[in-house]
């Protein structure tokens, strides 16, 4: 698929920016289609086998047909009616990366949630409060990137700015000790600091985002925004996409790590236990 859509876009004698422009896309799905990294929907297959004017109607076919079977293979194919289709491409990016940065300033990051936890956040959506299935899958998703994320076999650092007040943000005390428990159990496979509420005055002001960062030179980092409650949005400028990294580094820097890290954790966590009710 990828080599035949290559060669098409060059008998048209026609630029990745061309491309770009004419289906409004961003620079990095057109590149990532054409190297293999994201599956392309049939529908966007069809607007762009039109504007290279493929006019073969066993080609189209047969190249929708892979674009099907391409699309049911994902992993995350069966919550694709559950999710908007940027974090459909959000997923692939995550699968491609060779390090993920995230921080939220008021939410434990989605790669650290624990189930009861990312239902109170999906829930939070007006469309999902009264859409159980929906929430649910919602729900059960964030559980499988987990999974996916740090599977032994995945060679992939992942670094998380845990923020202080994310731990101290919901009124359920049984809820967030579970969320603490778990994420106290995720240290060995990632590199967690916690942001000190003291020392994060000015960190609500970044805002809550995931840097992706790739091996291959021809796939440029970028990041998404978390658009709560139940989407995210692509951001590829360069120079923004650098002024993520250099915020991420700041708060990085200014968090505690190693065992600094651990025992904040579980400070937070002995005095959850004493607010609880006997």
């Amino acid at each position: 698929m990828r080599l035949v859509l290559r060669q098409l876009r060059l008998d048209r004698r026609l630029s990745l920016e061309d491309v770009r422009q004419e289906m409004d896309w961003s620079l990095s799905k057109v590149t990532r289609i054409e190297n293999g990294s994201v599956s392309i929907s049939v529908n966007d297959l069809r607007a762009l086998l039109d504007f290279y004017q493929v006019r073969n109607a066993d080609q189209v076919r047969d190249l929708l047909d892979l674009a099907r079977l391409a699309r049911r293979r994902h992993w995350a194919a069966e919550y694709r009616d559950f999710v908007s289709p940027s974090y459909m491409d959000f997923l692939g990016y995550e699968d491609d990366s060779w390090r993920i940065s995230q921080y939220h300033p008021f939410l434990v990051p989605g790669l650290l949630q624990t189930e009861r936890y990312a239902r109170l956040v999906v829930t939070t959506g007006p469309q999902y409060r009264v859409d159980n299935r929906a929430a649910d899958a919602r729900a059960q998703l964030r559980m499988a990137r987990q999974r996916r994320v740090f599977a032994q076999s995945r060679r992939c650092e992942v670094r998380i700015v845990l923020d202080e007040r994310a731990l101290k943000s919901v009124e359920n005390t049984d809820l967030m000790l579970e969320q603490i428990e778990q994420v106290l159990s995720r240290l060995p496979e990632l590199d967690l600091v916690v942001l000190r509420r003291d020392t994060a005055a000015n960190s609500v002001l970044v805002g809550p985002f995931s840097l992706h960062e790739f091996e291959s030179e021809v796939d440029p980092d970028v990041v998404y925004l978390d658009n709560l409650p139940d989407d995210v949005a692509l951001v590829e400028d360069h120079a923004v996409v650098a002024g993520y990294k250099s915020s991420f580094e700041d708060l990085y820097r200014q968090a505690a790590a190693g065992d600094d890290a651990r025992r904040l954790l579980e400070t937070i966590g002995a005095s959850l236990r004493e607010q609880a009710p006997a």
